[in-house]
């Protein structure tokens, strides 16, 4: 019973939490973004703590969770395909931000800053922590322990839906749009978890995609010495 309340808090209670929070009218200002990364970082430890307690519980073992080693068939081929797509990312990146204009790299500072990406040396380390924090974290949380604590009781995808409904959901609204899609990845990573049993190869792709932004930011400093990281 015990990892049945972690799999309530996680499927209700968080996702509920930042809905609410995501669209009450708030006339506080906003907490300086490093300590946002702290936070964060803190909230996904304490999960992964209390998931790891479960684990115990119940003698979960590390392939229960999706982290056999991929030695063959379609989770090598995944993880395979997610490394490669992710360097093919990261260096795409890496060459378009070097060609930009001095112009350009300012208008995209801009925009980072207004977006939570990091500005300063300080935020750019902790979006590195942050970036592993959410993609190896998350990935066990909501995909590895969720639909392994569900499945007993309403099967593989119905724990699929369930797990993505409530991990779309908990990252908040902002817009339909925005909101829509997050519900689509979800599902979409559930049920690749599903069908392929390994967690590995998402969380490649989870923990590179914040990656990518972090690489963004180092590199508009870096060619632009006025601003350089604090």
């Amino acid at each position: 019973m015990i990892d049945l309340v972690l799999a309530f808090y996680l499927v209700f209670i968080l996702p509920v939490r930042h809905l609410w929070r995501s669209v009450r009218p708030s006339t506080a200002p906003k907490r300086p973004l490093a300590q946002r990364y702290v936070a964060t970082i803190r909230d996904v430890c304490l999960l992964l703590v209390a998931m790891l307690a479960c684990c115990w519980w119940n003698g979960y073992s590390a392939a229960d969770l999706g982290l056999a080693l991929p030695a063959s068939g379609v989770p090598l081929w995944c993880l395979g395909a997610a490394v490669i797509g992710m360097a093919i990312l990261l260096a795409s990146t890496y060459r378009s931000t070097s060609k930009m204009t001095d112009a350009k790299r300012v208008e995209m500072l801009d925009r980072m800053r207004d977006s939570g990406m990091p500005t300063t040396s300080e935020e750019l380390r902790l979006c590195v922590l942050l970036a592993f924090a959410l993609g190896g974290g998350w990935e066990l949380l909501y995909r590895g322990f969720l639909l392994l604590a569900l499945k007993p009781y309403i099967g593989v995808w119905g724990a699929v839906a369930l797990s993505g409904l409530a991990y779309g959901a908990a990252h908040g609204y902002k817009n339909p749009k925005q909101f829509a899609l997050s519900i689509v990845m979800a599902l979409a990573f559930a049920a690749a978890y599903a069908l392929s049993g390994s967690l590995w190869w998402l969380m490649v792709i989870h923990i590179v995609l914040p990656l990518n932004g972090a690489l963004t930011s180092w590199q508009l400093h870096a060619h632009r010495p006025a601003l350089q990281l604090d």
